[in-house]
């Protein structure tokens, strides 16, 4: 059994508007650090429920746990958890959610972010990540997403004169 089907199973519910509540009615939930609502369960163990996926299940059932689907905010509002911002879709689906000024700002910012490491740079990365094999280490070493640093070891193109 999913924690969205334990949670929903011990009488938490997410409300028309999006209120996360306890089985006792009351409203609960904080932020984690990707600014998502969502609050801690103790079962066996400890496990973290998202509001906006037990919205999901509460509209969607079971559709939610099929391979490959995940939970939108069709706004790109993730802080709105209301029944008709919730919907389940692709990744695809998710990223088009995303306004196409704010895709094209956030391809800039990668891209920017990408060409302003000349050809020494990347293969000094590429050196130290042979050593240890961990993006996160260099994206702290470099102030750098670990994205960025693996696009760079990985994707991006050395030129001689690059």
């Amino acid at each position: 059994m999913n924690r969205e089907q334990i949670a929903y199973e011990k009488g938490y519910r997410v409300t028309k508007d999006g209120q996360l509540l306890n089985p006792k009615g009351k409203v609960i939930g904080n932020l984690n650090d990707k600014g998502y609502q969502r609050t801690t369960l103790k079962l066996n163990k400890v496990h973290i429920l998202h509001t906006h996926r037990l919205q999901a299940y509460q509209k969607y059932g079971d559709k939610l746990f099929e391979n490959g689907i995940m939970v939108r905010h069709l706004n790109g509002n993730k802080l709105d958890n209301s029944w008709e911002n919730i919907a389940i879709g692709t990744n695809k689906d998710n990223a088009m959610d995303i306004s196409q000024q704010k895709r094209k700002e956030n391809t800039l910012k990668a891209v920017k972010t990408i060409i302003k490491y000349n050809k020494d740079f990347v293969l000094k990365l590429r050196e130290e990540y042979k050593l240890s094999k961990n993006y996160n280490e260099l994206g702290r070493k470099y102030n750098m997403r670990s994205s960025d640093i693996w696009y760079l070891i990985n994707k991006r193109k050395v030129f001689k004169d690059a």
